[in-house]
């Protein structure tokens, strides 16, 4: 099993449903919460439509 961060799941979950933007997905990186590979990982998923994304 890969080791992921703590809050990776959390944006993971978020990044599906819709409710996190693509700029606060980088401003996860830049905090040290989740790694870029976890970044590229979630962001290459399908985003969900809750909010449009403003990148």
């Amino acid at each position: 099993m890969e080791n992921r961060s703590v809050l990776y799941g959390f944006f993971e979950d978020c990044w599906i449903n819709g409710t996190v933007l693509t700029k606060e997905m980088r401003n996860a990186v830049q905090k040290g919460w989740i790694s870029q590979s976890e970044y590229d990982d979630i962001t290459a998923l399908t985003r969900g439509d809750a909010y449009p994304d403003q990148e």
